[in-house]
Protein backbone atom coordinates (compact mmCIF):
# COMPACT_ATOMS: atom_id res chain seq x y z
CA UNK A 1 0.00 0.00 0.00
CA UNK A 2 1.54 3.43 -1.55
CA UNK A 3 1.17 6.78 0.42
CA UNK A 4 -2.56 8.01 0.78
CA UNK A 5 -2.71 11.57 0.23
CA UNK A 6 -5.28 13.52 2.28
CA UNK A 7 -5.91 16.79 3.08
CA UNK A 8 -5.69 17.53 7.07
CA UNK A 9 -8.09 19.95 8.33
CA UNK A 10 -6.81 21.93 11.44
CA UNK A 11 -8.28 25.27 11.77
CA UNK A 12 -11.48 26.74 10.76
CA UNK A 13 -10.20 28.27 7.50
CA UNK A 14 -9.41 24.91 6.57
CA UNK A 15 -12.95 23.93 7.57
CA UNK A 16 -15.00 26.19 5.68
CA UNK A 17 -12.24 25.63 2.14
CA UNK A 18 -13.38 21.73 2.62
CA UNK A 19 -17.07 22.30 2.87
CA UNK A 20 -16.78 24.74 -0.37
CA UNK A 21 -14.71 22.41 -2.56
CA UNK A 22 -16.98 19.21 -1.75
CA UNK A 23 -18.42 17.43 -4.69
CA UNK A 24 -20.40 14.49 -5.80
CA UNK A 25 -23.82 12.76 -4.82
CA UNK A 26 -22.16 11.31 -2.02
CA UNK A 27 -19.45 11.51 1.10
CA UNK A 28 -17.97 8.51 2.42
CA UNK A 29 -17.64 8.97 6.22
CA UNK A 30 -15.76 7.24 9.59
CA UNK A 31 -14.78 8.76 12.62
CA UNK A 32 -11.80 7.78 15.40
CA UNK A 33 -12.64 7.52 19.14
CA UNK A 34 -10.52 7.54 22.16
CA UNK A 35 -12.26 5.23 24.05
CA UNK A 36 -9.29 2.48 24.76
CA UNK A 37 -7.44 5.32 26.90
CA UNK A 38 -10.26 8.08 28.53
CA UNK A 39 -12.96 8.01 30.81
CA UNK A 40 -15.17 10.23 28.46
CA UNK A 41 -15.53 9.03 24.93
CA UNK A 42 -15.05 11.61 22.34
CA UNK A 43 -14.51 11.70 18.59
CA UNK A 44 -10.99 12.34 17.86
CA UNK A 45 -10.83 12.81 14.20
CA UNK A 46 -13.25 12.63 11.23
CA UNK A 47 -12.62 11.69 7.72
CA UNK A 48 -14.45 12.64 5.04
CA UNK A 49 -13.79 11.52 1.23
CA UNK A 50 -15.80 12.81 -1.83
CA UNK A 51 -14.42 10.45 -4.13
CA UNK A 52 -11.69 12.90 -5.08
CA UNK A 53 -10.37 14.70 -1.92
CA UNK A 54 -10.18 12.86 1.41
CA UNK A 55 -9.92 15.66 4.45
CA UNK A 56 -8.93 14.65 7.63
CA UNK A 57 -10.48 16.71 10.64
CA UNK A 58 -9.28 17.11 14.23
CA UNK A 59 -11.60 18.11 16.05
CA UNK A 60 -9.24 19.73 18.87
CA UNK A 61 -8.75 22.41 15.88
CA UNK A 62 -12.23 22.95 14.58
CA UNK A 63 -15.60 22.87 15.78
CA UNK A 64 -17.01 19.89 13.68
CA UNK A 65 -20.74 21.76 14.27
CA UNK A 66 -19.78 23.42 11.06
CA UNK A 67 -19.89 19.95 9.49
CA UNK A 68 -23.62 19.36 10.92
CA UNK A 69 -25.60 20.82 7.87
CA UNK A 70 -23.53 18.93 5.76
CA UNK A 71 -24.47 15.50 7.91
CA UNK A 72 -28.29 16.20 7.81
CA UNK A 73 -28.25 17.70 4.03
CA UNK A 74 -30.31 15.21 2.35
CA UNK A 75 -29.09 16.15 -1.13
CA UNK A 76 -25.90 14.08 -0.60
CA UNK A 77 -25.64 10.52 0.50
CA UNK A 78 -23.72 9.67 3.64
CA UNK A 79 -21.69 6.51 3.24
CA UNK A 80 -20.14 4.61 6.10
CA UNK A 81 -19.00 0.66 7.31
CA UNK A 82 -21.32 0.24 10.39
CA UNK A 83 -23.08 3.44 11.46
CA UNK A 84 -24.45 2.09 14.30
CA UNK A 85 -21.44 3.11 16.06
CA UNK A 86 -20.27 6.34 14.18
CA UNK A 87 -23.94 7.65 13.62
CA UNK A 88 -24.52 7.02 17.57
CA UNK A 89 -21.33 9.29 18.46
CA UNK A 90 -22.50 12.05 15.81
CA UNK A 91 -25.61 12.02 17.63
CA UNK A 92 -24.07 12.19 20.82
CA UNK A 93 -21.55 15.30 19.92
CA UNK A 94 -23.32 17.12 17.00
CA UNK A 95 -26.67 16.29 17.83
CA UNK A 96 -27.71 15.22 14.24
CA UNK A 97 -28.28 12.34 12.73
CA UNK A 98 -26.67 11.98 9.15
CA UNK A 99 -29.33 10.95 6.27
CA UNK A 100 -29.35 9.82 3.78
CA UNK A 101 -26.97 6.96 4.53
CA UNK A 102 -25.06 3.88 2.50
CA UNK A 103 -24.14 1.13 4.88
CA UNK A 104 -21.43 -0.96 3.32
CA UNK A 105 -21.61 -3.00 6.27
CA UNK A 106 -25.52 -3.87 5.90
CA UNK A 107 -25.38 -3.89 2.19
CA UNK A 108 -22.79 -6.90 2.62
CA UNK A 109 -25.40 -8.73 4.62
CA UNK A 110 -28.09 -7.80 2.14
CA UNK A 111 -25.97 -9.82 -0.88
CA UNK A 112 -25.27 -12.89 1.83
CA UNK A 113 -21.68 -12.74 2.37
CA UNK A 114 -20.28 -13.97 5.31
CA UNK A 115 -17.65 -11.67 5.71
CA UNK A 116 -19.15 -7.96 6.43
CA UNK A 117 -15.81 -6.44 7.81
CA UNK A 118 -14.35 -3.60 5.99
CA UNK A 119 -10.68 -5.12 5.75
CA UNK A 120 -12.83 -8.49 4.36
CA UNK A 121 -15.18 -6.24 1.65
CA UNK A 122 -11.76 -4.49 0.41
CA UNK A 123 -9.84 -7.65 0.53
CA UNK A 124 -12.90 -9.36 -2.11
CA UNK A 125 -13.44 -6.09 -4.25
CA UNK A 126 -10.01 -4.13 -4.71
CA UNK A 127 -7.51 -6.43 -3.40
CA UNK A 128 -6.63 -4.07 -0.51
CA UNK A 129 -4.78 -4.99 2.63
CA UNK A 130 -6.08 -3.00 5.39
CA UNK A 131 -3.98 -2.56 8.31
CA UNK A 132 -5.43 -2.50 11.34
CA UNK A 133 -3.01 -1.72 13.79
CA UNK A 134 -3.80 1.50 14.77
CA UNK A 135 -7.14 -0.36 15.61
CA UNK A 136 -6.78 0.23 19.56
CA UNK A 137 -4.20 3.64 19.04
CA UNK A 138 -4.68 6.69 21.41
CA UNK A 139 -6.17 9.02 18.62
CA UNK A 140 -6.49 11.69 20.98
CA UNK A 141 -2.96 12.17 21.60
CA UNK A 142 -1.41 15.13 19.52
CA UNK A 143 0.88 15.21 17.16
CA UNK A 144 -0.25 12.57 15.51
CA UNK A 145 2.29 10.92 13.10
CA UNK A 146 2.02 10.40 9.20
CA UNK A 147 1.56 6.84 9.59
CA UNK A 148 -1.84 7.36 12.13
CA UNK A 149 -3.26 9.96 9.61
CA UNK A 150 -2.84 7.55 6.91
CA UNK A 151 -4.48 4.98 8.41
CA UNK A 152 -7.33 6.59 9.20
CA UNK A 153 -7.68 8.14 5.54
CA UNK A 154 -7.29 4.72 4.24
CA UNK A 155 -10.60 3.86 6.41
CA UNK A 156 -12.36 6.26 3.55
CA UNK A 157 -10.02 6.23 0.52
CA UNK A 158 -12.54 3.24 -1.18
CA UNK A 159 -15.47 3.47 0.99
CA UNK A 160 -17.01 5.10 -2.12
CA UNK A 161 -16.12 3.02 -5.10
CA UNK A 162 -17.26 0.01 -2.52
CA UNK A 163 -20.56 1.73 -2.01
CA UNK A 164 -20.92 1.60 -5.99
CA UNK A 165 -19.79 -1.38 -6.41
CA UNK A 166 -22.28 -3.26 -3.84
CA UNK A 167 -25.07 -0.74 -5.20
CA UNK A 168 -24.71 -2.39 -8.22
CA UNK A 169 -24.79 -5.76 -6.87
CA UNK A 170 -27.55 -4.98 -5.05
CA UNK A 171 -29.66 -3.83 -7.87
CA UNK A 172 -28.98 -6.77 -9.60
CA UNK A 173 -30.05 -9.10 -7.35
CA UNK A 174 -33.31 -6.78 -6.87
CA UNK A 175 -32.69 -5.58 -3.35
CA UNK A 176 -32.88 -2.21 -4.00
CA UNK A 177 -35.64 -1.64 -1.57
CA UNK A 178 -34.35 -3.80 1.43
CA UNK A 179 -31.36 -1.56 1.57
CA UNK A 180 -32.97 1.38 1.40
CA UNK A 181 -35.56 0.41 4.19
CA UNK A 182 -33.00 -0.75 6.13
CA UNK A 183 -30.86 2.22 5.83
CA UNK A 184 -33.24 4.24 6.71
CA UNK A 185 -34.60 2.38 9.95
CA UNK A 186 -30.82 2.08 11.11
CA UNK A 187 -31.30 6.43 11.32
CA UNK A 188 -34.13 5.94 12.70
CA UNK A 189 -33.44 4.32 15.31
CA UNK A 190 -30.36 5.98 16.17
CA UNK A 191 -29.73 6.96 19.61
CA UNK A 192 -27.27 9.15 21.20
CA UNK A 193 -24.57 6.98 23.54
CA UNK A 194 -25.44 5.92 27.39
CA UNK A 195 -24.52 8.27 30.02
CA UNK A 196 -21.45 6.01 32.09
CA UNK A 197 -23.23 4.44 35.44
CA UNK A 198 -22.25 2.21 38.11
CA UNK A 199 -24.59 -0.62 38.55
CA UNK A 200 -23.60 -4.12 39.73
CA UNK A 201 -26.43 -5.36 37.14
CA UNK A 202 -24.30 -5.00 34.26
CA UNK A 203 -21.56 -6.74 36.02
CA UNK A 204 -21.06 -10.29 34.49
CA UNK A 205 -21.31 -13.08 37.50
CA UNK A 206 -22.60 -10.61 39.81
CA UNK A 207 -26.07 -12.81 39.86
CA UNK A 208 -24.19 -15.66 42.25
CA UNK A 209 -23.51 -13.42 44.61
CA UNK A 210 -25.31 -12.53 48.25
CA UNK A 211 -27.09 -9.46 48.53
CA UNK A 212 -24.45 -7.88 50.82
CA UNK A 213 -21.62 -8.93 48.35
CA UNK A 214 -23.87 -6.71 45.93
CA UNK A 215 -23.53 -3.86 48.35
CA UNK A 216 -20.14 -4.44 48.53
CA UNK A 217 -19.65 -4.78 45.20
CA UNK A 218 -21.82 -1.76 44.18
CA UNK A 219 -19.55 0.62 46.45
CA UNK A 220 -16.59 -0.64 44.55
CA UNK A 221 -17.62 -0.01 41.04
CA UNK A 222 -18.78 3.17 42.41
CA UNK A 223 -15.42 3.88 43.52
CA UNK A 224 -13.33 2.30 40.36
CA UNK A 225 -16.04 4.92 38.35
CA UNK A 226 -14.96 7.95 39.94
CA UNK A 227 -11.37 6.81 40.35
CA UNK A 228 -11.13 6.20 36.19
CA UNK A 229 -13.18 9.69 35.82
CA UNK A 230 -10.62 11.71 37.85
CA UNK A 231 -7.53 9.66 36.45
CA UNK A 232 -9.31 10.14 32.69
CA UNK A 233 -9.13 6.42 32.06
CA UNK A 234 -11.38 3.91 31.15
CA UNK A 235 -12.61 1.52 33.90
CA UNK A 236 -11.00 -1.55 32.98
CA UNK A 237 -7.39 0.14 33.13
CA UNK A 238 -8.10 1.18 36.75
CA UNK A 239 -8.95 -2.66 37.56
CA UNK A 240 -11.02 -5.23 35.95
CA UNK A 241 -14.53 -5.90 36.47
CA UNK A 242 -13.65 -9.49 37.75
CA UNK A 243 -11.53 -8.98 40.01
CA UNK A 244 -13.77 -6.68 41.88
CA UNK A 245 -15.89 -9.17 42.06
CA UNK A 246 -14.09 -11.31 43.96
CA UNK A 247 -13.10 -8.59 46.35
CA UNK A 248 -17.07 -8.25 47.11
CA UNK A 249 -17.02 -12.03 47.75
CA UNK A 250 -14.42 -12.19 50.19
CA UNK A 251 -15.23 -8.69 51.54
CA UNK A 252 -11.43 -7.81 53.00
CA UNK A 253 -11.11 -5.31 56.18
CA UNK A 254 -7.80 -4.75 55.95
CA UNK A 255 -4.84 -4.10 53.28
CA UNK A 256 -3.27 -7.05 54.68
CA UNK A 257 -6.24 -9.41 54.15
CA UNK A 258 -6.66 -7.62 50.69
CA UNK A 259 -3.39 -8.62 49.44
CA UNK A 260 -3.42 -12.00 50.50
CA UNK A 261 -6.08 -12.52 48.26
CA UNK A 262 -3.97 -11.91 45.72
CA UNK A 263 -6.24 -10.71 42.87
CA UNK A 264 -4.80 -7.25 42.50
CA UNK A 265 -1.19 -6.48 41.32
CA UNK A 266 1.18 -5.11 43.88
CA UNK A 267 1.10 -2.27 42.30
CA UNK A 268 -2.79 -1.70 42.15
CA UNK A 269 -2.49 -2.67 45.80
CA UNK A 270 0.11 0.24 46.60
CA UNK A 271 -2.49 2.60 44.67
CA UNK A 272 -6.20 1.61 45.77
CA UNK A 273 -5.44 -0.61 48.33
CA UNK A 274 -6.75 1.74 50.94
CA UNK A 275 -9.61 3.16 48.51
CA UNK A 276 -10.87 -0.32 48.19
CA UNK A 277 -11.01 -1.15 51.80
CA UNK A 278 -12.88 2.10 52.66
CA UNK A 279 -15.44 0.94 49.67
CA UNK A 280 -15.59 -2.01 51.30
CA UNK A 281 -16.66 -0.95 54.61
CA UNK A 282 -18.96 1.49 52.74
CA UNK A 283 -20.68 -1.79 51.56
CA UNK A 284 -20.71 -3.56 54.76
CA UNK A 285 -22.27 -0.46 56.22
CA UNK A 286 -25.55 -0.61 53.86
CA UNK A 287 -28.93 -1.55 55.74
CA UNK A 288 -30.05 -4.94 55.57
CA UNK A 289 -33.15 -3.32 54.38
CA UNK A 290 -31.75 -1.48 51.79
CA UNK A 291 -29.55 -4.50 49.97
CA UNK A 292 -29.45 -4.13 46.54
CA UNK A 293 -31.27 -7.29 44.97
CA UNK A 294 -31.32 -8.48 41.05
CA UNK A 295 -35.15 -7.33 39.35
CA UNK A 296 -36.78 -11.08 40.30
CA UNK A 297 -37.26 -12.27 36.58
CA UNK A 298 -40.58 -12.40 35.64
CA UNK A 299 -41.03 -16.82 35.16
CA UNK A 300 -43.18 -17.18 31.93
CA UNK A 301 -45.18 -19.95 32.12
CA UNK A 302 -44.43 -22.40 29.63
CA UNK A 303 -46.26 -21.96 26.18
CA UNK A 304 -45.92 -25.19 23.55
CA UNK A 305 -47.92 -24.40 20.79
CA UNK A 306 -45.75 -21.10 21.24
CA UNK A 307 -42.58 -22.94 20.96
CA UNK A 308 -44.39 -25.75 17.96
CA UNK A 309 -44.97 -22.90 16.28
CA UNK A 310 -41.37 -21.20 16.57
CA UNK A 311 -40.01 -24.43 15.52
CA UNK A 312 -41.80 -24.51 12.63
CA UNK A 313 -41.08 -21.23 12.01
CA UNK A 314 -37.39 -21.41 12.34
CA UNK A 315 -36.66 -24.43 9.73
CA UNK A 316 -39.40 -22.31 7.52
CA UNK A 317 -36.98 -19.31 7.99
CA UNK A 318 -33.54 -21.82 7.53
CA UNK A 319 -34.70 -23.08 4.32
CA UNK A 320 -35.94 -19.90 2.95
CA UNK A 321 -32.73 -18.36 3.91
CA UNK A 322 -30.65 -21.19 2.09
CA UNK A 323 -32.82 -20.14 -1.20
CA UNK A 324 -31.93 -16.42 -0.72
CA UNK A 325 -28.00 -17.30 0.35
CA UNK A 326 -28.88 -15.03 3.26
CA UNK A 327 -27.56 -15.32 7.12
CA UNK A 328 -30.84 -16.63 8.76
CA UNK A 329 -30.21 -14.48 11.47
CA UNK A 330 -30.21 -11.45 9.30
CA UNK A 331 -33.11 -12.89 7.19
CA UNK A 332 -35.25 -13.40 10.64
CA UNK A 333 -33.65 -12.78 13.91
CA UNK A 334 -34.68 -15.74 16.37
CA UNK A 335 -36.17 -13.18 18.91
CA UNK A 336 -38.46 -11.58 16.13
CA UNK A 337 -39.61 -15.25 15.35
CA UNK A 338 -40.20 -15.45 18.99
CA UNK A 339 -42.14 -12.43 19.71
CA UNK A 340 -44.25 -13.75 16.86
CA UNK A 341 -45.02 -17.66 17.89
CA UNK A 342 -46.20 -16.39 20.65
CA UNK A 343 -49.06 -13.68 19.36
CA UNK A 344 -49.64 -16.89 17.39
CA UNK A 345 -51.13 -15.09 14.04
CA UNK A 346 -53.67 -17.11 12.00
CA UNK A 347 -52.83 -15.93 9.00
CA UNK A 348 -50.71 -13.56 7.17
CA UNK A 349 -52.25 -10.64 7.38
CA UNK A 350 -52.23 -10.95 11.29
CA UNK A 351 -48.13 -11.29 10.62
CA UNK A 352 -47.56 -8.28 9.31
CA UNK A 353 -50.12 -6.41 11.31
CA UNK A 354 -47.71 -7.55 14.58
CA UNK A 355 -45.39 -4.93 13.23
CA UNK A 356 -42.56 -7.50 14.11
CA UNK A 357 -41.47 -7.60 10.44
CA UNK A 358 -40.06 -5.52 8.19
CA UNK A 359 -41.54 -4.48 4.63
CA UNK A 360 -39.11 -6.46 2.66
CA UNK A 361 -39.02 -9.02 5.72
CA UNK A 362 -42.92 -9.13 4.98
CA UNK A 363 -42.64 -9.14 0.81
CA UNK A 364 -39.93 -12.88 0.96
CA UNK A 365 -41.54 -14.63 4.23
CA UNK A 366 -44.79 -13.41 4.17
CA UNK A 367 -46.28 -16.45 2.58
CA UNK A 368 -43.61 -18.78 3.99
CA UNK A 369 -44.62 -17.62 7.73
CA UNK A 370 -48.32 -18.31 6.51
CA UNK A 371 -48.11 -21.40 5.04
CA UNK A 372 -46.31 -22.37 8.22
CA UNK A 373 -49.96 -21.16 10.46
CA UNK A 374 -52.09 -23.20 8.10
CA UNK A 375 -50.13 -26.24 8.88
CA UNK A 376 -50.39 -25.80 12.74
Amino acid sequence: MGMIDFQYVGDTAALRDMLAHLRGSHISVDLESDSYHHYAEKIALLQICDGENIFVLDPFGVDLSLVAPLLRDRTMEKVFHDVDYDGRMLLTFLGVKPAPVFDTMVAARILGKEKVGLADLLSEYFDVELDKGFQKADWSRRPLGREMLEYAALDVAYLGQLRDRLAADIAAAGREDWAREEFGKLIANLEPMPAKKATFTRAKGARNLSPRQLAVLQKLLEWREGKAESMDVPTFKVIGTERLLHIAEKQPRSRRALEAMHVISERQAARFGSDIIRAVERGMKVPDAKLPRFPKSVQQKRDFAAEKILKEFKTARDGRAEELGLDPGFLLPNAVLKALARQKPADKREVKESGLLKEWQMQVMGDTLAACLRRK
